[in-house]
């Protein structure tokens, strides 16, 4: 097996390196706005659930972003699930804009109000989380782990049997993050009965 140290590469080679291993990634389309109301808009693809008790997300970013400032400014946010109906929207909003421009504004996003927080959410999103700031984690030289509770799960009637509180994967239609320019989809599924003792 071929073997590579972190320690001895530089970061840009070791983050190709683990950005294509750690495959496929959720990708958590974050709204934030800073405190004169200005709202960013922008993807990420660090992002996992941490917790059950408080239902607590976490979102990695690899340096001091517009969200990152937001978030500490205003403590709220709305992560949005992507789908294929918004995957190039949401591409275009990881362009490097200046703090002072809107990706909502510049991009014509089309956005509603939320229920739990003040941060306007993502109007086409199938499924949204309302979020509130649970603790802010420096990481290394450069990067800012943001531990997000989440507040209220919103999403599409086509999306959930709420009977049985199941989430309709193929109705979600989640895009995932593979490496550099290389994304997909959900594909195809199976189920692997777990042992019982």
């Amino acid at each position: 097996m071929k073997a590579f140290k972190p320690e001895d590469m530089s970061s840009t080679d070791a983050y190709k390196l683990i950005s294509g291993l750690v495959i496929p990634r959720p990708i958590a389309w974050l709204t934030t706005q800073n405190a004169t109301g200005l709202v960013n808009a922008a993807p990420f693809s660090f992002f996992n659930v941490v917790s059950k008790e408080p239902v607590i997300v976490s979102i990695a970013m690899t340096e001091m972003k517009d969200s990152v400032r937001n978030l500490l400014e205003t403590k709220e946010g709305v992560i949005h699930l992507v789908n294929m109906d918004n995957v190039e929207t949401m591409n275009q909003t990881s362009a490097p804009l200046t703090a002072t421009e809107s990706e909502i504004e510049k991009f014509g996003i089309k956005m509603t109000e939320s229920e739990e927080v003040k941060v306007p959410a993502i109007e086409d999103a199938k499924a949204r989380l309302e979020v509130i700031l649970h603790q802010h984690i420096p990481v290394g030289k450069t990067s800012q782990l943001m531990l997000l509770e989440v507040k209220n799960i919103l999403m599409d009637d086509s999306v959930i049997d709420e009977e049985k509180l199941y989430i309709k994967a193929q109705e979600l239609d989640p895009v995932a993050r593979l490496s550099g320019r290389a994304y997909t989809e959900l594909g195809h599924t199976f189920e692997i009965t777990r042992p019982t003792k």
